[in-house]
């Protein structure tokens, strides 16, 4: 884990009033007094202790006599905003998901949190298919629990840039990074670069101007098999950094960023995060470790 993530998270947790909550009782009062500050719950429910019910994330489960450290749900009833929040070190950091940008950055803490803690990649990408879920269905649209994007068919829209075109740029791109390592770079040929659009529909037409979208690319003269990644929106194209958790985080959130402005649906965003987790992370889960989460 990159230090610096270290310290943006011992930051996030210490930046409120200090905590040190290690009863279920406390944890209640805590929660409480961060929705009713923020709004999420009524007077009423503030003074008469009531308003949300707590479930661990991952199974549904809380131990009320041993606080377990992980993601916990904030469940407000039907048809009202869904809240989660990490309990780690007798300490919460509350994950707000209401608006975009605090879920835009809830995403960011959680990811810091997860990879801080060293999960696997199916646990990662499941706590981050579930936080965005919870986004784009409960809080977007409460009453339906359905996002809506998800209901037609996507729009095909042309980008500005030919095949070639963005080969040369790719060609620019890799040998930036290669020239960090080594003073001597000849520039790979076009032809050396395989571009595949992240899509149900496969097949890219030389002659016809790209669409915009996520794609890969790969050098298939390179000794690294791995793809890499960039986004296509008009008149631009955006590279997705994969060379840090920092970085990899930083293009999660550009991928949900282009499905916000785009009106993707918000299932076909989890599937192109999917993509870069499996070119990220290796798969390392052992049955004991999910068993302990809450």
């Amino acid at each position: 884990m990159n230090k610096c993530f270290i310290i943006v998270l011992l930051f996030l947790v210490t930046c409120c009033k200090s905590q040190n909550i290690t009863t279920f009782s406390q944890l209640e009062n805590n929660i409480r007094e961060i929705l009713f500050q923020k709004g999420y719950i009524s007077q009423n429910a503030y003074s008469q202790k009531k308003g949300f019910t707590i479930y661990g994330t991952y199974q549904r489960k809380v131990d009320e006599k041993k606080l377990r450290n992980g993601i916990y749900d904030l469940y407000l009833g039907n048809h009202s905003p869904q809240f989660k929040f990490i309990y780690e070190r007798n300490k919460i950091i509350f994950l707000d998901i209401y608006s975009f940008k605090n879920f835009l950055e809830s995403m960011r803490t959680q990811m810091i949190y997860l990879f801080e803690q060293r999960y696997c990649r199916e646990i990662i990408v499941d706590y981050v298919k579930r936080l965005i879920r919870t986004h784009y269905s409960f809080n977007r649209n409460p009453r339906d629990l359905f996002n809506k994007n998800c209901e037609f068919p996507e729009k095909r829209i042309p980008s500005t840039f030919y095949l070639n075109e963005i080969k040369s740029k790719i060609i620019t791109e890799i040998a930036q990074k290669e020239d960090l390592k080594k003073g001597n770079l000849q520039l790979e040929k076009i032809e050396n670069i395989a571009v595949g659009e992240l899509s149900i529909y496969f097949g890219i037409n030389e002659k016809e101007k790209l669409e915009e979208g996520i794609y890969s690319y790969v050098n298939i003269n390179s000794s690294v098999s791995n793809n890499s990644y960039f986004i296509l929106n008009g008149n631009d194209i955006k590279f997705l950094k994969m060379d840090s958790d920092e970085s990899f985080i930083k293009s999660i959130q550009e991928i949900i960023l282009f499905g916000e402005d785009k009106n993707i649906c918000s299932e076909k965003t989890i599937w192109y995060i999917e993509q870069l987790f499996s070119n990220y992370m290796e798969d390392s889960c052992l049955s004991k470790v999910t068993k302990d989460l809450p």
